[in-house]
């Protein structure tokens, strides 16, 4: 057996236990204040060097090795969304409303792990190791936060790669999703506002009617996927919420939706844009109404290039063999792990965490559950990638 799986199985009743007290006091994006003060707390016997980005909320530890070389950066996502959890699912939130519905406690676990796996190893690497607990992912803005706070300038040193990893339901505990190229889609949010003429609704011929312009454009977005787009392109348009009126018998002067784009290539991404505000523009125009569309970048694609997919898959076989890798479709969700690489190398695992022939609901979903048997494994792969990295990027003497 691989001696970082061997040593991560060893630690599982501490991972198990540091995931359930994870998971029962979850908190929402930014306000991680109790999980940033375990985490710290968990981290001083490691003798970590810690790196301060003034912010409320997430934490940066670098482990120095005893000789020079290349630097591995290592992160996960430590909030919750805001969901309720039935009793029944297990361990269960304490708080009200707040529940770890996408694994995050999950991540941030095996990151603890690799940390004391790779600290206990400290006198034998080459190179240095950064630990990236990083806030605010369930609403894409704790990556940028955190570069935005000079994350890569008060680094001792950037990073020369960095790997992620996200619990996958869908892929059974014990294997591994290698995807080379767009693992997740890049996002943009839209906002559009209708502006038409109010009055009774027994006289619409005296009115601009909001409503009928809404429904055009709807339909109208549709066509941008259908008609717009080679499909063979993954791409997301749509609108998911719309809000205009209030009485029954008046025309509403105003109508608001928003909705979002998702992509797997910045072109596409972009293309929708134009093509978006071409459609919205000409279909409010015709029906007479004013018409203001705004967009708000979300995240870039989460892309895994060529040379960081041969060091993760040289490094995700060491733990579970090659015959458990598996490489499946990207998926149209989106990761702000993507800021980050942006300005680094990267790599982003999918871990599987299903459980074998049961029913495994998906991200977000009340029911969203995690086999915890997969935590040696998902620590073990983070390890092993800093350790995969170090030696296949060290200078050669």
């Amino acid at each position: 057996m691989n001696s970082v799986l061997e040593r991560a199985k060893e630690l599982y009743p501490e991972l198990k236990a540091l995931k359930d007290e994870l998971h029962r006091h979850p908190e929402l994006s930014f306000r991680e204040l109790r999980t940033t003060a375990l985490l710290r707390e968990k981290l001083i016997p490691l003798d970590l060097e810690p790196v301060e980005l003034d912010m409320d909320t997430g934490l940066v530890a670098v482990l120095r090795g005893s000789r020079p070389g290349p630097t591995a950066a290592l992160r996960a996502d430590i909030d919750a969304i805001g969901q309720q959890e039935p009793a029944d699912n297990g361990v269960v939130s304490a708080c009200p409303g707040v529940m770890h519905a996408c694994g995050h406690d999950f991540h941030t676990a095996c990151l603890y792990g690799a940390a004391k796996i790779l600290a206990e190893r400290r006198d034998t690497l080459a190179g240095n190791v950064v630990f990236l607990f990083q806030p605010a992912e369930e609403v894409t803005q704790g990556a940028a936060a955190m570069v935005g706070h000079g994350l890569w300038e008060k680094l001792p040193v950037k990073p020369d790669c960095l790997f992620g990893q996200h619990s996958r339901p869908e892929i059974p505990c014990g294997q591994i999703g290698i995807v080379p190229g767009a693992i997740m889609a890049g996002k943009s949010h839209f906002f559009i506002t209708l502006h038409g003429v109010t009055g009774h609704s027994g006289s619409p011929h005296k009115c601009v009617d909001v409503i009928v312009a809404g429904a055009a454009i709807i339909n109208g977005i549709q066509t941008i996927v259908s008609r717009n787009t080679d499909p063979l392109s993954p791409l997301v348009c749509a609108v998911f919420s719309i809000h205009a009126g209030t009485p029954e018998n008046f025309v509403p002067e105003t109508l608001t939706m928003s909705g979002d784009i998702r992509a797997h290539s910045d072109e596409v991404l972009h293309q929708t844009e134009k093509r978006l505000e071409e459609l919205v523009q000409g279909i409010a125009g015709s029906y007479g109404c004013g018409c203001r569309l705004e967009f708000v970048p979300q995240v870039p694609v989460t892309w895994n290039g060529p040379e960081m997919t041969a060091l993760a898959r040289k490094a995700a076989g060491c733990i579970v063999g090659e015959s458990k890798l598996v490489s499946p479709q990207g998926n149209m969700g989106s990761e702000d792990f993507a800021v980050l690489g942006r300005h680094v190398p990267s790599f982003f695992y999918w871990t599987g965490t299903g459980y074998p022939g049961k029913d495994n609901p998906c991200w977000h979903n009340e029911h969203f559950r995690v086999d915890d048997e997969a935590l040696p494994i998902g620590a073990a792969l983070m390890a092993q990638s800093a350790l995969t990295a170090l030696e296949e990027l060290r200078p050669l003497e």
